[in-house]
Formats: structure tokens, C-alpha cells, sequence
């Protein structure tokens, strides 16, 4: 049997010309670059659910407005990340453009959640 992921053909040994790890062989990717783009990207996305959750409190915002504000946030800050990196995805990350734009939003959801609870509470509770 052959495995074509691994490289390896009925005699258990390397298929000539395959690459050992089953990739194309052509594609170089740094693992602590990687690492260290998801972190800055993760910094950044939970900064910005944390002051966009400060904006929709401070501006009284509830429901679905509360809601709109969030998501609005975090695709411009998507956006804007993508635009740093000139819109070359692959170069950085090898997430799809959709998983990048949605990505981390339950966590930064949570922290928007409750800063949002917070300000608000403090400026129009209090």
C-alpha cells in the first residue's frame, strides 16, 4: 500500500523524488515566525475587545447595537492587520482569509463582554 502524506511506497522506504514530510517540498515555513505572528495577532485582537467593550459601555450602547459594535470593531481590525501585511496572507499565516477575519472572536467576545458590562454599569449605574 501506498501512503503519498508520508513519502512512503510498498517497500518501506522513501518514494524517489517524494519529500520525507508528504509536503510539496517547496513551501518553507518558519514555525517560530509563525508563532510569534499569532502572538502579536492575538495581543492585538484581545486590546481591541477590551477597548471596544470600554466604547460601547462608555457610550451607552445595548442589545444588538452593543452587538454591531463589536463585530464592526473586530472586522475593522481584520482589516487593518491585513493591511499591514499587504493583503499576502500566506506570507504570514496559513489561515484561510475568513478564518483569519473570524478568528478569536469568541475570546475577544468575551473580554468585549465584559468591559462592555463594566463601563457601562460604572457611567450609567453609578
Amino acid at each position: 500500500m501506498i501512503d503519498p502524506m508520508a513519502g512512503v511506497g510498498d517497500a518501506s522506504g522513501p518514494v524517489p523524488g517524494a519529500d520525507a514530510t508528504g509536503g510539496e517540498g517547496k513551501d518553507v515555513f518558519d514555525a517560530a515566525a509563525a508563532s510569534h505572528n499569532a502572538k502579536s495577532m492575538d495581543r492585538i485582537r484581545s486590546f481591541m475587545g477590551i477597548v471596544s467593550g470600554c466604547v460601547a459601555g462608555v457610550l451607552g450602547l445595548t442589545g444588538l447595537e452593543g452587538l454591531i459594535c463589536f463585530v464592526v470593531l473586530h472586522v475593522t481590525v481584520s482589516i487593518a492587520l491585513l493591511a499591514k501585511m499587504k493583503f499576502d496572507l500566506r506570507a504570514y499565516t496559513r489561515q484561510s482569509m475568513i478564518g483569519f477575519v473570524a478568528a478569536d472572536l469568541q475570546k475577544c467576545g468575551m473580554s468585549f463582554m465584559l468591559f462592555w458590562t463594566l463601563f457601562y454599569g460604572l457611567v450609567y449605574l453609578f
